[in-house]
């Protein structure tokens, strides 16, 4: 799968579990708020198993976009060869 669709489905992921978060707490405020503890179970309930599993698949999508992505530059290292000084090392008596 190419990684520009991945990138797309982590997105939609992201989106739909915050929205399905959303839901949730202001749902359940709702309850609290009308003192309705039906209201608050129910709303967990109905909103939740979608909202856990679309939030699980999108971890999933970001666990392999980690190791999908093409391949990074190597790391600069402090000194190169170039930049190196020549190492001096004490002379010997003789």
């Amino acid at each position: 799968m190419p990684i520009h669709v991945i990138k797309i489905l982590f997105r939609l992921g992201v989106l739909v579990f915050l929205a399905g978060g959303l839901c949730i707490v202001v749902g359940q405020a709702l309850g609290l708020v009308l003192g309705d503890a039906a209201w608050v179970s129910d709303v967990a309930t109905t909103a939740g198993p979608p909202t856990f599993i679309a939030a699980g698949i999108t971890g999933l999508l970001a666990y392999i976009l980690t190791y999908a992505r093409p391949g990074d530059p190597e790391p600069a290292t402090a000194a190169t060869p170039e930049t190196q000084q020549p190492a001096t090392t004490a002379s010997q008596p003789e």
